[in-house]
């Protein structure tokens, strides 16, 4: 048996126990993360950063909800780009939330497909803009057409939650007079069954 072949038997044994020992540290490590979770999940100190983290995250859905598309297209590149994203992923759930409720959507889908495939070019232009040398000047048309695409999905996903609504709304209003009626039938039955309780004396 030559040296090359004592090379690559002894590397994978090693790959093997490698594997082997990564595999056992990860069930391992599962297994105790689980059983000990919902202590650590009571504890004051992880209570109190779970909930630091959902109100820095609200904090910033609300600021990024009164921004423009405009002024959403402006910062450092991997900001405009992950607002980009979440524009054209936000657009889409609403109108895939939409078709499942059967709400009117007419060619909202197509639309949302040709903006991924613009954002698509745009995340590009901004990973190559990115690249510029700092001081040099930034190509102004390439933010314009972010704020365009952004203002686009943002009409798209406003047109779909106002077809959800219109198509639930029929839905929500007999609820509504059913709920209303249960009430007023619960409500009739205990005040007749007081009127028969003979009241002590």
């Amino acid at each position: 048996m030559t040296f090359g072949l004592h090379v690559l038997e002894f590397l994978a044994i090693v790959g093997l126990v490698m594997a082997v020992g990564l595999g056992t540290t990860y069930v391992v490590g599962r297994r105790l993360v689980r059983r000990h979770w919902r202590a650590v999940q009571g504890h004051v100190v992880t209570r109190g950063a779970l909930t630091t983290v959902s109100f820095v995250a609200a904090w910033r859905e609300r600021v990024q909800g009164r921004l423009t598309a405009e002024e959403l297209s402006r910062g450092t590149t991997a900001r405009v780009r992950r607002r980009l994203w979440l524009a054209i992923d936000d657009a889409e759930a609403a109108v895939q939330h939409a078709d499942a409720s059967d709400a009117p959507v007419a060619d909202l889908p197509s639309v949302c497909r040709s903006l991924r495939s613009v954002a698509t070019d745009l995340d590009t232009l901004l990973r190559l803009e990115r690249r510029l040398p700092r001081g040099s000047a930034r190509p102004d048309g390439v933010r314009a057409q972010v704020a365009d695409v952004i203002h686009a999905a943002r009409e798209v996903q406003t047109a779909a939650l106002r077809a959800c609504g219109d198509a639930t709304g029929p839905q929500v209003g007999v609820l509504v007079r059913q709920a209303r009626d249960e009430v007023e039938i619960v409500a009739a039955a205990l005040s007749r069954l007081r009127s028969m309780t003979p009241h002590p004396r």
